[in-house]
């Protein structure tokens, strides 16, 4: 990309949509992670957790409309007025004369958001919010990944989940893991189907580029996603997230073919995350699925970003690999119980994010209004 260094205000003049494509492709340069424009309000964006105001002037009201149809085509905007929120995903795409600030092959992709609502004092005001999704897939080998977690991660078959809220780094730690499968294991075939699709796996050399479907585009569900899979051979199949039990029923049936079924699933700890798949099959036939979860999971993690005092990120996970030892433990008590097991593990070995948060903390790495979001209060006086 060729970008001014600086990151400031963009030097917007007519708020047109070519300018928002250049606007993007800045962003994406500055590393900006979420971009919101509401009518009537300034151009904002955050980047690495912190909010910061990119243009001079408000965004007029009056030429959301235009922008919307110019952006993301003539269909959205009746379907937004109408009470309906829409997401797309849209694509800003370089050539040989720079345009937008993008060599040739350079692309910048954007996943949207958008609704209709009362923001101070407009009504019927139009929001986006826009997640920028990074080209460049990090090496998993650079994200401080545990060895016997990445063990786990590449198991033959099975299932794995990566937990953590909204803009924790689930999206960048599956892909760089699909990436390192890809690499390592160029024999497994992936298939995967999200919500959107985010980054593009396939890379040019690759016996067989992962298959990437996008539900609402090219399947109705997870569910339906899942059940197509199994149909296709694939070594390994990833599930954008598990939040129903239609979907937690096909990936548990996709592991016991033979598959190895990752997910995401928005969660605080690993123990809370099988308490909370197990929680979403009926009553009736709960004792019986615990049983082949319990015979097939492989790792949880759990994942959040703390903003550390040099203006950065980092990536803090907890997790448990169900070796064989403790899955003989767990069955020797009630499924009711397993998931709290789990996290007293983690208590007990310190291995919990609020750990490795309270460390950064006592050396300086975060500041004290940063630890506690993740600490409760009792332990930081302590």
């Amino acid at each position: 990309m060729n970008m001014p260094d600086e990151f400031g205000t963009f030097p917007f003049s007519r708020f047109s949509a070519d300018e928002f494509r250049h606007f993007y492709a800045w962003c994406a340069f500055h590393r900006v992670s979420d971009i919101d424009l509401t009518g009537g309000s300034p151009v904002s964006v955050s980047r690495f957790g912190r909010r910061a105001r990119c243009s001079l002037h408000t965004l007029p009201s009056s030429l959301m409309m235009p922008l919307i149809d110019e952006l993301f085509g003539r269909e959205v905007l009746p379907r937004v007025l109408s009470g309906n929120p829409a997401d797309r995903t849209i694509q800003i795409n370089g050539d040989a004369s720079g345009r937008y600030g993008l060599k040739r092959g350079e692309r910048v992709r954007l996943r949207s958001h958008l609704i209709q609502g009362t923001s101070g004092a407009e009504e019927k005001a139009i929001s986006i919010t826009m997640r920028v999704i990074p080209t460049a897939i990090p090496d998993i080998r650079s994200m401080n990944i545990e060895p016997d977690l990445l063990a786990a991660m590449v198991s033959k078959n099975g299932l794995g989940f990566v937990c953590g809220e909204t803009g924790s780094g689930k999206s960048t730690l599956c892909a760089a893991l699909y990436r390192y499968i890809m690499d390592n294991f160029p024999d497994r075939k992936i298939v995967t189907y999200e919500d959107p699709v985010e980054y593009i796996l396939g890379r040019e050399g690759d016996l067989l580029p992962p298959h990437q479907a996008e539900i609402g585009r090219d399947v109705v569900s997870f569910a339906a996603g899942l059940r197509s899979a199994v149909r296709r051979n694939p070594e390994i199949i990833g599930v954008g997230e598990i939040r129903d039990n239609e979907t937690a029923d096909a990936a548990v049936q996709a592991g016991n073919t033979g598959h190895l079924c990752l997910s995401t699933m928005h969660t605080k700890s690993p123990g809370e995350t099988l308490s909370r798949l197990l929680g979403l099959f009926p009553s009736i036939i709960r004792d019986a699925m615990a049983w082949s979860v319990l015979s097939l999971l492989q790792f949880i993690l759990v994942q959040v970003l703390v903003r550390t005092n040099d203006g950065g990120r980092r990536a803090v996970r907890e997790y448990i690999v169900i070796d064989d030892e403790l899955r003989n433990k767990l069955t020797r008590m009630p499924h009711s119980e397993w998931g709290y097991h789990i996290d007293e593990i983690i208590r007990t070995e310190k291995r919990r994010i609020r750990d490795y948060v309270l460390e950064m903390y006592i050396k300086g790495e975060i500041d004290r209004s940063e630890a506690v979001i993740f600490i409760p209060p009792g332990e930081m006086r302590q």
